[in-house]
């Protein structure tokens, strides 16, 4: 599933590749797509109208417009916007095409169909990103910030860093790793951190996010970025997907189990459920 370093990778591509294209015509080839307007005022909106911008917010992945409007994206699990050329044309899976001047074309493919878009004007676009928490990388995200929001609570913290109001455009695949950087288990309630573990925490936020954008994203199943380039940064996980594998801290074994809904990896020596210190020997770079 995109997360905050895949969309971030998405939003750099079309700055770099689209920005300045107009969009002659739009076709969409699976309605379930488009969420707002209908998909006849999307069509008719998006006629004839020059790409000024595209960025990031949480998950959201946002095409600014010269009309005022901006098209916004989730691209959920599998969704991959691909621009033809360079790119061979996609056969299967698109939901959407995106005609630009200069006979080039954006694909919006996508084989699980859960990808979806909204046309927003700007109060609906703010009322669509109104209760989402803060970027991980913005000053007001800060350890404080955490234990202010989530400290007194009981609920697992794994549970909570999933949460879009907590903190913006974490998902399974960086949540795993983040803990076990932290060294906390997923199953801790939040409101047993300590002030040394909430530092810890926000540290390997940033950290473990920022390596994911450095290696544009990870690529465990489906995702692409517009070239149609896997990332590199699945190269680098520690413990997801790395169930029974050798643990990278302790030379124990990851372990998967499910936590808040979701399969999760841990190492239950490095992440001690009660709390207590895990037992890396090594350093986890």
């Amino acid at each position: 599933m995109p997360e905050l370093p895949e969309v971030e990778t998405i939003k750099n591509d079309l700055r770099e590749l689209v920005v300045g294209a107009e969009i002659e015509r739009a076709e969409v080839l699976d309605g379930r797509l488009v969420e707002a307007p209908s998909q006849e005022e999307f069509i008719r909106r998006l006629e004839g109208v020059r790409i000024t911008g595209a960025r990031r917010r949480a998950k959201h992945l946002i095409v600014e417009l010269d009309s005022g409007d901006a098209l916004v994206f989730q691209l959920k699990i599998g969704g991959q916007l691909l621009l033809v050329p360079p790119v061979e044309e996609p056969t299967k899976n698109v939901m959407l095409v995106l005609h630009l001047d200069g006979g080039r074309r954006l694909f919006l493919r996508d084989q699980t169909e859960f990808s979806r878009a909204r046309l927003l004007d700007q109060e609906e676009l703010e009322q669509r990103l109104a209760d989402l928490g803060p970027e991980p990388f913005s000053e007001e995200f800060t350890a404080e910030y955490l234990k202010e929001k989530i400290g007194s609570r009981r609920a697992q913290i794994k549970a909570l860093l999933l949460d879009q109001k907590v903190v913006s455009g974490i998902g399974n695949i960086y949540v795993d790793e983040i803990l076990f950087d932290a060294r906390l288990h997923p199953r801790r309630k939040a409101n047993t951190l300590s002030e040394e573990e909430w530092e810890r925490l926000h540290a390997a936020i940033r950290k473990n996010l920022a390596a994911g954008v450095e290696h544009r994203g990870t690529t465990v199943r489906l995702y692409r970025d517009v070239l149609n380039r896997p990332g590199g940064h699945q190269n680098f996980l520690r413990v997801f997907e790395r169930e029974g594998e050798e643990c990278l801290g302790c030379g124990g074994k990851v372990v998967r189990e499910k936590v808040a809904g979701r399969g999760t990896y841990f190492c239950p020596a490095c992440q001690s459920e009660n709390g207590s210190d895990g037992e890396q020997r090594l350093p986890l770079g």
